[in-house]
């Protein structure tokens, strides 16, 4: 029974309390009970939606989120969010859709901006992320997330000054992450991203290696809109080693991910070096 009693409001609750302390499975629990309770439970159906996002299963996001969007067209989080699960699902263009609706109506919406942003990186039209990814800047702050995708979109569109200057803020930001949460593998992961952009692959190695040593190989990490597992971590210290001119050592990394997941096409392109 939840805390506050036996009612789709408590178990909402549970579930908020779950997904702040980290635990997205117990969360699910908390959430698919609250919507039992009170199937017309709407802010359970968006957080049920973020749980299947944060759990890497985007199409069972897209379901829940439609499904709130449809009854309330203008909670424009749940609509945002849907944005982010349709993305993860490759469909680009219904993803473009939500967030253009969004900005249509709110220019500034930073959230709404950073997605379409994602959204054109994602297609290859990278003069257009940068734009967006700027907007959302403007709007919102430079934030993490918003300064990595503009800066591989800036280098992307030969806009090395914006790309190293963005890159650079971005760096700064996650090295004080890593010093508040030390333990999570999230900040030494992302240091590894940036540093890859900016093509210094020594630290990046350094740095996933770091983060797979604190990477539970169970889990499906989301950290400011970027997913990664275990595996991930694996197959970017090869491309690391390859990058680096050690053919051989991202070879043997790239069969001993494949023994692990042999679906990995990462994995597989470095194991046929």
């Amino acid at each position: 029974m939840a805390f506050g009693g036996e009612n789709a409001e408590s178990y909402h609750d549970e579930g908020l309390t779950a997904m702040m302390k980290g635990d997205i499975a117990a969360a699910v629990q908390f959430f698919t009970r609250a919507i039992q309770m009170d199937n017309t439970y709407a802010a359970s159906y968006h957080q049920l939606g973020k749980c299947y996002l944060r759990l890497g299963e985007p199409r069972k996001a897209v379901e829940l989120l439609r499904q709130v969007v449809a009854h309330k067209p203008n909670l424009l989080p749940a609509k945002i969010d849907l944005g982010y699960a349709l993305l993860a699902t490759n469909a680009a263009d219904e993803a473009r859709a939500q967030f253009g609706a969004i900005i249509e109506t709110q220019p500034q919406n930073a959230r709404a901006n950073l997605g379409m942003a994602h959204v054109c990186f994602h297609v290859g039209a990278w003069e257009n992320a940068v734009a967006f990814a700027q907007a959302a800047r403007m709007h919102g702050g430079a934030n993490f997330a918003t300064l990595y995708v503009l800066g591989r979109a800036a280098q992307r569109a030969g806009m090395q000054v914006i790309a190293e200057d963005a890159l650079a803020e971005a760096e700064k930001l996650i090295e004080k992450s890593v010093e508040l949460t030390p333990d999570s593998p999230e900040g030494h992961y992302l240091r590894g991203e940036v540093c890859f952009a900016q093509g210094r692959f020594g630290p990046a190695l350094e740095h996933y290696r770091a983060a797979e040593d604190r990477a539970d190989p169970k889990k499906y990490y989301l950290a400011f809109g970027e997913n990664f597992t275990r595996v991930d971590i694996m197959a970017k210290r090869g491309l690391c080693l390859q990058r680096m001119g050690n053919t051989e050592g991202a070879k043997e990394l790239g069969k001993k991910i494949l023994a692990i997941a042999p679906e990995n096409k990462l994995a597989q392109s470095l194991a046929e070096l």
